[in-house]
């Protein structure tokens, strides 16, 4: 079987991002051989990438990302879930940004925050290369993740959640809890999974993240969106949902982003991110 020679925008972008994420050059390469690459091409690809030189990539990458708007994006400005109205604040197309006020009251907030406290722990990031969870120095935050439907208040927000996009309940990851202290932050990067890394029987690619606001903070903490000029404030309850993945399979790089230092007291969120299919089996 001849060897991969070549690399996708997608793959390159994620190779980067590891590497300011202290993944060694020579572990990136030895996933990219194991993955079907030819051996001189992958250690070559990645020096030149450390070495901030060009390289080409795959034509079929160069097509510009086809945007579409999701479900979510064509309800109007007032959305409707069972148990809850919410109105939108703004939008952003390219990349697709949708800003929400009050998706979560500030009991709920309150609520969540106080379950997760006691089990935070140091947060990780997929390792690019091997696909496993590790410590990265690009992500100084703590966090849990809930299960699915652990609790009655955890169910309550998958199903809000599931309501407002348009998405299964069943699509989305468990909830997670993110706590920032003081300096602490999420340097660039995208919530995506690198190709190679998909698995099609645990639901396939990430097409989006769903992104709520647990606290005010003093100073700091912005969620920006650096390639589209966009910086969201954190406001209690509020939330925003971006979308990065098309039914063609492309994946949008305006979607990089990023969770800047906290200057004044403590950010709190929640995370779901939304896969293209079920990841667990329904009941």
């Amino acid at each position: 079987m001849a060897k991969i020679m070549q690399i996708s925008d997608e793959l390159k972008d994620w190779i980067m991002d590891a590497l300011k994420n202290e993944v060694s050059p020579i572990a990136l390469a030895n996933a990219l051989i194991k993955k079907g690459f030819d051996n001189r091409f992958a250690y070559e690809t990645l020096f030149k990438i450390v070495g901030n030189e060009a390289i080409g990539t795959t034509e079929r990458q160069q097509v510009r990302y086809n945007y579409k708007v999701p479900e979510i994006g064509r309800k109007g400005n007032i959305l409707h879930a069972s148990d809850r109205v919410v109105k939108v604040l703004s939008r952003n197309e390219k990349p697709f940004v949708l800003h929400l006020d009050s998706v979560l009251s500030s009991e709920e907030c309150d609520e969540i925050i106080s379950l997760s406290r006691s089990r935070l722990k140091p947060s990780r990031v997929v390792d690019t290369g091997s696909g496993e969870e590790r410590a990265g120095s690009g992500r100084t935050s703590r966090s849990m993740a809930f299960r699915f439907r652990e609790n009655e208040l955890v169910e309550r927000i998958e199903m809000r959640i599931a309501e407002l996009t348009g998405y299964p309940a069943e699509n989305g990851e468990g909830l997670q809890i993110l706590n920032y202290g003081l300096g602490e932050e999420y340097k660039p990067h995208f919530d995506f999974f690198p190709p190679h890394l998909v698995d099609a029987g645990k639901g396939g690619q990430r097409v989006g993240t769903f992104l709520i606001y647990l606290n005010d903070v003093a100073e700091g903490g912005e969620t920006v969106f650096s390639k589209a000029g966009l910086s969201i404030v954190p406001k209690k309850g509020s939330a925003i949902y971006f979308h990065y993945a098309n039914e063609q399979g492309q994946l949008d790089r305006l979607s990089v982003h990023s969770s800047v230092p906290v200057k004044k007291g403590e950010k709190w969120a929640a995370t779901k991110w939304i896969r293209e299919s079920s990841i667990y089996q329904r009941y």
